[in-house]
């Protein structure tokens, strides 16, 4: 009989979740084995997060030294960019944030890895697709992420077109682009390549942008991305897509012809379950595909558990790695004979879209919240940015802080921001959720002169429960 290596608890998968899982469990007293069948770092540092946003730096590098006349600078005197030199920067910034041998990290910490896929071939027991090593664990976290999808258009995928997997591969700019999809990629790339010199249009099959987002915070967007010259076309309906020569041509509903150079699509993801043999495990993925799991990231079967985009409705990094701590939080629990102890709590989740201006938000917005909530007791404030100080020095006064609370007690509801390092602002918010601090907090802690975050103050001082002052309020209640 082949030998079988035992386990306490099998990661399957180390982008973003995996790691965090196996790490959490071997700091709980576990011995761990984590898989991994392509590379340690997953979508984020290779085809996601890092490489876009090292793009989209150089390309608002680049858009600012065409402003350095606003700024009392030189005029701009023209000039080209070297594509090729932006893409082997972008590959250095993938070598340095993923700088340093994760298989020593985890090996540091009594991990063992192995660079192989692998599938179940019983309920406790997986197999490695090469070298056919069997493992069995007590307890399995899978966390293998996801792919993208792609929209069923005759002709697309046999025209040839992109996803944010080979994008990155590309050593020369298209000279032409079509974006089928307007949600975060395609916003930030289609305003990347445009600044880059490249034709833009970004077709939509809805009627904006950033559909999930608060759609005043998304116009904000939309307008800024037109003014630089970008298409974008709402309700459109994509009949075939055809290979001309070099050229990819779209033929859309109506009679419109699109001729472009390159087609990027970002219209979803789909969990990344293929070849797992997940039935011989008793694992269930629902309507969709995604892994079905219960509050405790438990799936159907009670000793397996999932984490990331493999299961998860939202596919973010830090998500990901949030939810591979409470998978392995309570794998240990269980391995140990308690019950499951961490719930995973979605309360309170940032996102960003780093465009220029970036959009970032937490919580309900304003549409949300009216869903929940009577129109009577929620409370919208807003601050413009073009009011702000620090806004104003820096010439980026585009967009504003909006606070979604309830009048009745100051409870923060949720928060949007549209504007220069909205990302990092919404931190604050976030903190603030998190601690359930109402409005009227914000209001009353010191914000630093001259600074974007006084913005966020701004708004919470404009609510309608933030204090007059830090002592007249109670001044006035004691006459």
């Amino acid at each position: 009989m082949e030998e079988v290596q035992e386990f306490d608890i099998a990661v399957i998968g180390a982008g973003s979740a995996g790691p965090k899982a196996a790490r959490i469990a071997a700091a709980g007293g576990a011995k761990v084995v984590i898989f991994e069948e392509a590379l340690i770092g997953g979508e984020c540092l290779y085809t996601g997060c890092v490489p876009s946003k090292s793009l989209i730096h150089s390309a608002t590098l680049w858009n600012r030294m065409q402003r350095a006349s606003e700024f009392g600078l030189p005029k701009w005197s023209g000039g080209e960019i070297d594509f090729g030199a932006i893409m082997r920067q972008v590959h250095r910034s993938i070598e340095e944030v993923g700088g340093g041998s994760a298989l020593d990290s985890f090996s540091r910490q009594g991990i063992t890895t192995v660079c192989e896929r692998v599938r179940f071939i019983g309920t406790h027991t997986i197999e490695t697709s090469k070298t056919k090593v069997r493992y069995s664990a007590k307890q399995f976290i899978l966390c293998t992420g996801s792919l993208p999808t792609f929209p069923p258009i005759e002709g697309l995928e046999a025209a040839g077109c992109d996803t944010n997997r080979t994008v990155f591969e590309w050593k020369t700019l298209p000279k032409r682009i079509v974006i089928i999809g307007g949600g975060p990629i395609g916003c930030e790339l289609g305003q990347v390549y445009r600044r880059f010199g490249s034709e833009v249009t970004i077709l939509l099959n809805g009627k904006r942008i950033l559909a999930r987002d608060d759609a005043d915070t998304a116009a904000v967007l939309s307008q800024q991305l037109i003014s630089e010259g970008i298409r974008i076309a709402i309700d459109i309906t994509i009949e075939k897509v055809e290979r001309r020569g070099d050229e990819k041509v779209l033929l859309l509903a109506g009679g419109e012809v699109i001729v472009c150079d390159a087609i990027l699509v970002s219209t979803g993801r789909k969990s990344n379950v293929a070849g797992l043999s997940l039935d011989e495990a008793g694992v269930h993925c629902d309507e969709g595909g995604r892994l079905k799991t219960n509050a405790y990231l438990q799936t159907t079967a009670p000793h397996i558990w999932a984490a990331g985009d493999v299961t998860s409705e939202y596919k973010f990094t830090h998500v990901a790695a949030y939810e591979g701590a409470v998978a392995a939080s309570n794998a240990v629990s269980v391995l140990y004979g308690k019950e499951p102890c961490c719930p995973a709590d979605y309360r309170v989740i940032p996102r960003v879209t780093y465009t220029d201006p970036e959009v970032a938000g937490v919580g309900l917005t304003p549409a949300l919240a009216r869903v929940s909530h009577s129109e009577e007791v929620i409370d919208i404030a807003r601050f413009p940015f073009a009011h702000l100080d620090k806004a104003i020095i820096t010439g980026e006064t585009t967009g504003f802080v909006q606070i979604v609370s309830l009048k009745t007690d100051g409870t923060i509801l949720g928060a949007q921001i549209v504007g220069t390092s909205a990302g990092g602002l919404i931190n604050e918010m976030c903190l603030a959720m998190h601690a359930n601090l109402p409005v009227a907090e914000i209001a009353l802690t010191m914000h630093a002169y001259p600074t974007l975050p006084e913005a966020v103050e701004a708004a919470a001082l404009s609510s309608s429960d933030a204090p007059l002052s830090p002592c007249l309020d109670s001044y006035v209640a004691r006459e």
